[in-house]
């Protein structure tokens, strides 16, 4: 009996789990269509498409996603960018990073790594969902200039991100 319980109760946090993970608005065909709210697992390589509706305000679709299963050294501080990058887009880096060799804990952390590849300067938000947490919370992001790199680190793993409101940061 007791262990059909604790099965019964595997299933239920399974079940739930899955149930959860399935109400997040993962890209699975891409390219998808035009919407503002996506969500992106850790060790992602994301390509978007931005597409302004308005007020300064964009739609994306994401073009592609690759998966991600090294990590990012700051210490070697490599360029991730495509050398020759469509316009328009965004290049989003979603993995694990490291400073110093990795050895202790503090040198971990989690890296958004973005490149705003349009002629607008970017803003957008971002709510996070840390892998000690069953729920997402809002988190502080900094703009994206024309052409440059912005990262943005979290000192702990983060399962998710969702990205959302993108706008043009100067008509902010």
């Amino acid at each position: 009996m007791k262990r059909i319980i604790i099965f019964l109760t595997f299933v239920m946090f399974t079940n739930l789990y899955v149930q959860a993970q399935t109400n997040l608005n993962i890209p699975k065909a891409l390219p998808t269509a035009f919407g503002n709210k996506f969500t992106f697992e850790l060790g992602s390589k994301i390509l978007i498409e931005l597409k302004e509706v308005g007020n300064g305000k964009y739609d994306y679709k994401v073009i592609s996603i690759e998966k991600i299963t090294d990590y990012y050294s700051f210490t070697k501080n490599e360029n991730l960018f495509e050398k020759k990058p469509k316009e328009n887009t965004v290049e989003i880096f979603f993995m694990g990073a490291y400073s110093n060799d990795g050895s202790e804990d503090k040198d971990w952390n989690t890296l958004l790594m973005l490149r705003n590849n349009s002629k607008k300067h970017i803003t957008y938000k971002a709510d996070i969902k840390y892998y000690f947490s069953d729920t997402f919370e809002n988190t502080s992001i900094i703009g994206a200039f024309p052409g440059t790199n912005t990262n943005e680190t979290w000192a702990h793993k983060i399962d998710f991100i969702t990205l959302y409101d993108f706008e043009n940061l100067i008509l902010k």
